[in-house]
C-alpha cells in the first residue's frame, strides 16, 4: 500500500535550516536545527539503542541479561506486514520522513512512572526551543490497534492513543504540554497516523532543558496498558 508523505516534509529534508545571524541591535537570532536521525549507526545495522548529537541526548536503557529496553532507539526498519513483537522497530510507512533513519520511542509505563526514571530528550547545555516533531505509528502498534493480539484488543469506538509532549525547565520540572492523538476513534472519528505528520511544539516555550514524552491508551488492564506504547519520530526541529 502506498502512503503519500505530507508536502511540507520536503522542506525538512536537510539537517540544518538557517543559521545564526547578527542584526543591527547586536542581538543574535537563534539557530534552527532539524534533526533527521541519520548519524552513528553502522551500515549493516537495522537499529541501535539511544541517540545523541552535539545539542541533545535521547536517553535509553537496555538490560543485557533479559534484552529489555525502553526510551529511544534509532531505526531503519520498514516492515509493514508483521504485527509481531519481533517487528517492534518498524515504522508503518515505506520510508523515513527524510534521511535514512528515524527514531523509535518506547514508553515503558512501569519504569518511566512507578520507578520515576523517565527517558527524556535532554539539552547538552544550552536552552532549547522545540519547534516541531514529525510522527508516525510503528507497524507493531498499528497492527495491534486494528487487529488485536494475544495481549491487547483491537480499538473500537471511543478508543485513542494519545501522545503528550512535555517541556522541562532548568530544574527538569514539567512546565507545559502539547497533546496529539496518534490514534483517535472518539466521536465517530477513524484516524490513524500512518503518514508522517508534524506536531507543533512551539507553545512549550523557549529555554527548555528537555522534552518528556508520555503515551496513553484506552486499552488498560489489571497490570496497566495492554496496547504497546511505541511511536516513531523524525525531523525534530528546535532552536538553540
Amino acid at each position: 500500500m502506498k502512503h503519500l508523505f505530507m508536502p511540507l516534509l520536503a522542506l525538512l529534508s536537510v539537517g540544518v535550516v538557517g543559521c545564526s545571524e547578527t542584526v543591527d541591535d547586536n542581538t543574535t537570532k537563534p539557530t534552527t536545527i532539524v534533526e533527521s536521525f541519520e548519524r552513528a549507526m553502522s551500515d549493516d545495522a537495522t537499529y541501535s539503542y539511544g541517540y545523541a548529537n552535539d545539542n541533545l541526548t535521547f536517553q535509553h536503557t537496555y538490560d543485557q541479561t533479559y534484552g529489555n529496553w525502553y526510551g529511544f532507539a534509532q531505526s531503519r526498519c520498514y516492515d509493514m506486514e508483521s504485527g509481531a513483537y519481533e517487528n517492534q522497530y518498524s515504522v508503518y510507512n515505506e520510508a523515513p520522513a527524510s534521511g535514512d533513519c528515524f527514531l523509535l520511542y518506547y514508553y515503558d509505563t512501569y519504569n518511566s512512572v512507578d520507578m520515576n526514571t523517565p527517558m527524556d530528550i535532554l539539552s547538552n547545555g544550552e536552552g532549547v526551543a522545540f519547534r516541531s516533531i514529525v510522527v508516525c505509528l510503528p507497524t507493531y502498534v498499528y497492527k495491534t490497534v486494528t487487529e488485536g493480539n494475544t495481549y491487547a484488543r483491537a480499538f473500537a469506538d471511543g478508543d485513542y492513543l494519545k501522545l503528550s509532549f512535555i517541556g522541562l525547565d532548568d530544574n527538569l520540572r514539567e512546565c507545559g504540554v502539547v497533546e496529539y492523538y496518534a490514534v483517535d476513534l472518539r466521536d465517530g472519528k477513524r484516524y490513524f497516523t500512518t503518514s508522517w505528520t508534524e506536531v507543533d511544539l512551539l507553545s512549550l516555550g523557549s529555554e527548555l532543558q528537555g522534552l518528556r514524552i508520555r503515551i496513553e491508551t484506552t486499552d488498560v488492564g489489571e497490570w496497566g496498558p495492554n496496547t504497546p506504547l511505541y511511536i516513531c519520530f523524525d525531523d525534530l526541529a528546535y532552536d538553540i
